[in-house]
């Protein structure tokens, strides 16, 4: 077996180029050359190696595919793709946030959505509400993108605000994407 297949197979198994070159006996960077070179997606696995933050979003993304299963996944082929899935034809980008008291001396807790890439770019935007440990899906969202192209962040109270009037049941999400006409 060559090196680049040797690359190829543990970077299958792992999703983490550290791991695969461990397994190999060669430099993470010597790997993600032979996988770039064989055109071999280079994408991690961020529920199991991101961040806090990432994780997060794997969860939220994870989620969207269960409800949404004929959503093709954009980040399975490019590692932090611009839009996290299309839906006939139209952009999805998914977001994840855990409820957070707003600051320490006030007693409000909301969710906060960072847009800061893809604003300019989703037809969509789906907010999942988590609960502050992250288990329990409180509330989901479904805002149109134009209406928050001017807008970096979102931030939504626990009780409520204008961002509320966008909550669709996570239930719902698969029939609205159903029913919308393909997008060329």
């Amino acid at each position: 077996m060559s090196i680049q297949q040797s690359c190829i197979e543990a970077y299958r198994a792992h999703k983490n180029l550290k791991l695969a070159a461990q397994e190999v006996g060669i430099p993470w960077q010597t790997v993600y050359v032979h996988l770039r070179n064989a055109g071999e997606p280079v994408i991690g696995d961020k529920l199991r190696y991101g961040s806090d933050t990432d994780k997060l979003a794997a969860r939220g993304e994870q989620m969207f595919a269960s409800f949404v299963p004929e959503a093709h996944n954009s980040n399975s082929g490019k590692f932090q793709s611009k839009i996290d899935f299309l839906v006939q034809g139209y952009g999805v980008d998914v977001k994840t946030s855990k409820l957070k008291l707003s600051h320490k001396a006030c007693k409000q807790r909301r969710w906060a959505f960072s847009l800061k890439k893809q604003e300019m770019l989703a037809d969509f935007f789906v907010c999942f509400c988590l609960d502050e440990v992250g288990d329990q899906l409180l509330m989901t969202l479904l805002v149109p993108g134009e209406l928050i192209r001017r807008y970096q962040t979102i931030s939504l109270s626990e009780r409520g605000g204008k961002w509320a009037d966008y909550e669709i049941s996570y239930n719902e999400l698969r029939s609205f994407f159903k029913s919308l006409p393909s997008k060329q």
